[in-house]
């Protein structure tokens, strides 16, 4: 293996690092911290929940921004920024107890996220991944940042236990700095010319629209479920234990939907197996109607989480497939705003849905319906779609 093949590998990995290490400092251990400063300052869970919804919507608000920004190159400095953001922010937790600077740090904790989750790691890693390596360099980011919760949750509930929330906090501020650090060495420091000296301006069109909406239905629907799945297994009269095994057996179902996206995609297409993907989501929440019975249970979620984990490679894959390399951070960014708005608000409809009928079986309906809708808005346009000349595409 040649230097420079050795040093892209080790990029890829990197950027691999920095994406598990933010989704699991900045999103999956919330709950915990959360929890924490609860018992710590005497706050309620709306207090709590409050800051962690503006943050979602800090970062949903600045995705088309910071993907514009992104196809700019310098992306090296932007992803290490975005670490070092969430370490200053988890040491403002550390240090302070009043509730204003409380908030002020997770809304700097969102542009945090901006900077280092899925959107803008894709977005520099096809700047310096050449075309023919770029999916398996996708996959190999998708598979490690997949472990996140696996890791990040009981690592969270250690630091918590052992040292309390300020030795959490700032041993999770490390953790960001140190990966942060090693972006900025491993990264090389502007994109190479040709994916980003001609940035092209981009205008939304009805394809583009169809898209937004296919994707902001299955993220409301991904939410829903994902929230909804534990109390709805317990409410069922499972026990708590087989209601934690069958939660987590949505979580590691993601995994081996992602590895089997790559054989699926040559014989699929992208576009019909992404609405394969969003129909299963579909199916999936239809079958937990029957959560009484085990066997469809499992079922439904092992298919809801094969999935989920598989759509995020298909975004990726439908806008390389779709638009320039030049705009893949600018689309990609104007994508994200309604997908993470729809992120965080979903929780909060969520409750007024479950307070409203007082039980689990309309939701989950209404999330069947929104997959079949979001299938419907994907393929509804199948010749209307922009092409791309393979010269032209990512990397």
């Amino acid at each position: 293996m040649s230097p420079s093949a050795r040093r892209q590998r080790l990029m890829i990995w990197v950027l691999a690092l920095l994406a598990t290490v933010a989704y699991g400092a900045l999103y999956y251990a919330q709950p915990l911290l959360a929890v924490a400063a609860e018992q710590a300052y005497g706050w309620s869970r709306t207090q709590t929940s409050l800051a962690f919804t503006l943050a979602l919507l800090a970062t949903a608000f600045l995705a088309p921004r910071i993907g514009r920004v992104l196809d700019r190159g310098q992306g090296r400095t932007w992803l290490a920024l975005g670490a070092v953001l969430g370490a200053v922010a988890f040491g403002l937790l550390a240090w302070t107890d009043n509730y204003v600077l409380f908030v002020a740090a997770w809304l700097l904790v969102g542009v945090a996220m901006s900077l280092t989750f899925y959107e803008a790691v894709f977005t520099v890693l096809g700047q310096q991944v050449n075309a023919s390596a770029r999916r398996s360099a996708t996959l190999t980011v998708t598979l490690i940042a997949g472990l996140a919760s696996t890791v990040f949750v009981p690592l969270t509930t250690a630091l918590l236990g052992d040292g309390g929330l300020q030795t959490a906090l700032w041993s999770l501020a490390g953790l960001l700095v140190g990966v942060g650090m090693l972006v900025w060495w491993v990264v090389p420091g502007s994109a190479p010319v040709e994916a980003h000296s001609a940035p092209v301006p981009f205008t939304p069109d009805a394809a583009f629209s169809r898209l937004v909406w296919a994707f902001t239905l299955s993220r409301i629907v991904t939410v829903g479920v994902g929230l909804q799945l534990a109390p709805l297994l317990l409410a069922s009269g499972h026990a708590p234990g087989t209601a934690a095994a069958l939660t987590g057996l949505m979580g590691l179902a993601a995994l081996p939907g992602r590895v089997i996206f790559a054989p699926l995609l040559q014989c699929l297409g992208v576009q019909r197996l992404t609405g394969t993907l969003l129909g299963l989501l579909g199916i999936g929440a239809a079958l937990l109607h029957f959560s009484a019975s085990l066997t469809l249970t499992a079922l439904g979620i092992v298919l809801f989480g094969l999935a989920n984990g598989a759509l995020t490679l298909a975004r990726s894959e439908l806008l390389v497939a779709w638009y320039p390399p030049a705009q893949f951070g600018t689309v990609n960014g104007r994508l994200a705003r309604p997908v993470n708005l729809a992120q965080a608000l979903t929780p909060f409809g969520m409750g007024l849905l479950f307070a409203g009928t007082g039980g689990y079986g309309w939701s989950l309906t209404l999330m069947a319906g929104l997959a079949a809708l979001s299938v419907w808005s994907l393929g509804a346009r199948r010749l209307s779609w922009p092409v791309v000349k393979a010269s032209d595409r990512l990397g």
